[in-house]
């Protein structure tokens, strides 16, 4: 193991031990066990539903905390990251008994009638703090890129800024043709991109000119442009249909880590977007709200 990698997932451990799960409440239907992780004051934020004869996640992304899904301080700390570590941590129990054959993969959906995938950050109060992008956005991006079965992002709506980073910190992705761009708007109000965000940017826009547009010129992709730029792996008509078609496609892939090879082999690809999800907070107090 590299002395980077080792360093990196010593501060990720120590940022583990951190959170704690306010609420998270299960029951099974059967088919399929689903678990809810709430905020404090009981919003309901994350939905993991588990398939189980798929071996299939699904992360829904509810909507409730904010109508376009936000990525707030809370949001993450209560919702993603403890349903992301939980989902790892049922594989890693797997792993130990030997029980990886049928593989498994995940899929991270909001709802079907809802606009928006995700629409970034409240950039407000994320700038207010100087550990959000260390210790919460960063934190999230590390988890998913280094997560040991295959993700695929079903953008049933729009994707912007930091919404559009999460898309792409996944494996994956499939983006709905009838609605929704993906989109770093950043520049357009006068906001630097973190570092983290552009190294997940870089891992999958690796030509100049498909970087140039979306980060300096905010360009609007809708699904049909996003494909043929290798920004999205598939397109569908509508919502449902692209959860649907996310699905096929964790379903063909989940095999890919009954070997349990996954994440080394991705944290070797991404090693340069790992690198880029620690930074000096003062690096993120560059710009004015007015």
């Amino acid at each position: 193991m590299s002395l980077f990698r080792a360093a990196t997932q010593a501060r990720c451990l120590v940022r583990a031990a951190r959170w704690t799960r306010v609420g998270a409440a299960a029951y099974s239907t059967g088919a399929s066990e689903t678990k809810v992780y709430h905020s404090k004051d009981g919003t309901p934020l994350v939905g993991s539903e588990f398939l189980r004869d798929k071996r299939i996640w699904i992360l829904h992304l509810l909507a409730k905390e904010t109508p376009d899904n936000r990525l707030t301080h809370t949001f993450i700390q209560s919702g993603l990251l403890p349903a992301l570590r939980d989902v790892r941590q049922q594989w890693n129990a797997w792993v130990k008994a030997k029980d990886t054959a049928e593989g498994a993969a995940l899929v991270t959906a909001p709802p079907t009638d809802s606009k928006f995938f995700s629409n970034g950050l409240d950039l407000l109060k994320a700038v207010q703090d100087p550990h959000f992008f260390n210790d919460y956005l960063n934190a999230m991006f590390y988890e998913l890129l280094t997560f040991p079965i295959p993700t695929v992002a079903s953008m049933g709506g729009h994707a912007f800024a930091a919404g559009f980073t999460l898309a792409l910190a996944h494996d994956y992705r499939v983006m709905n043709s009838e609605r929704g761009y993906a989109c770093m708007n950043e520049i357009e109000f006068g906001a630097p991109i973190p570092k983290g965000m552009l190294g997940v940017i870089r891992s999958v826009a690796v030509s100049p000119f498909v970087q140039r547009k979306i980060a300096l010129e905010a360009h609007r992709f809708q699904a049909t442009e996003a494909l043929q730029h290798g920004l999205v792996d598939a397109t569908a008509q509508g919502t449902q249909a692209t959860l649907d078609m996310a699905l096929a496609l964790a379903e063909k892939l989940r095999s890919r880590s009954a070997k349990n090879a996954w994440q080394s082999i991705r944290e070797s690809l991404k090693e340069e977007a790992l690198a880029a999800q620690f930074e000096r907070p003062r690096a993120l107090h560059t710009f004015s709200m007015e």
